[in-house]
């Protein structure tokens, strides 16, 4: 059997992402892919079984390219408020540079996608974001943080930067370095003790 082409899998990927873009990930089907990745139909089944595998594929591809970027620089031993901030930063940038991706991944995390393999997600979310969790760790030995369940913080803190990359975005929040300032100042004020 012939290898299946990366390339042309990733095409598939991005044509996930555009079409998330600009209908949602109710837009999102099978005809549509092929026409937005130039790939027909029956060669989109060779890579995925059906749309919900292939849905899963991209969560899984986008999770991970936001996680090596949101981590770039990340250093345990800096002062937690800049650690924090370093996260917060990465993340809003990333966000704003992908804006399809986004939106597909926003929506999905708020569509019954998730639970397809729920438990599985949970497992690779705490393996790929340890580092989150052991800066909430040490921030809470340290008395700095607030003693919430760290995946509560985990949400309020995605929810920070996700609400400032929309509001960029959707031009509600000027991309100034004051306003992103204060965008991070109400979230560490949110996750302190």
């Amino acid at each position: 059997m012939k290898p299946l082409d990366p390339v042309k899998q990733e095409r598939i990927i991005e044509a996930v992402f555009t079409i998330a873009g600009t209908q949602g990930i109710a837009g999102i089907n099978i005809a549509g892919i092929s026409k937005e990745a130039r790939i027909g139909v029956g060669s989109i089944y060779t890579y995925f079984k059906n749309k919900e595998e292939l849905i899963q594929a991209a969560y899984f591809s986008v999770e991970d390219k936001i996680t090596k970027e949101m981590y770039a620089g990340f250093d345990l031993d800096l002062e937690i408020k800049t650690s924090f901030k370093r996260i917060f930063m990465n993340t809003l940038k990333y966000r704003l540079r992908h804006y399809n991706e986004t939106v597909f991944i926003d929506q999905y995390v708020q569509s019954n996608y998730v639970q397809l393999n729920f438990d599985k997600q949970i497992k690779e979310f705490e393996i790929k974001n340890e580092a989150l969790y052991r800066l909430i760790e040490k921030g809470q030995k340290e008395g700095i943080l607030s003693d919430a369940a760290s995946f509560t913080l985990i949400c309020f803190i995605f929810g920070a930067v996700r609400s400032a990359s929309n509001g960029i975005a959707q031009n509600f929040i000027l991309l100034k370095k004051q306003m992103i300032d204060e965008c991070f100042n109400m979230m560490w004020k949110g996750i302190r003790s």
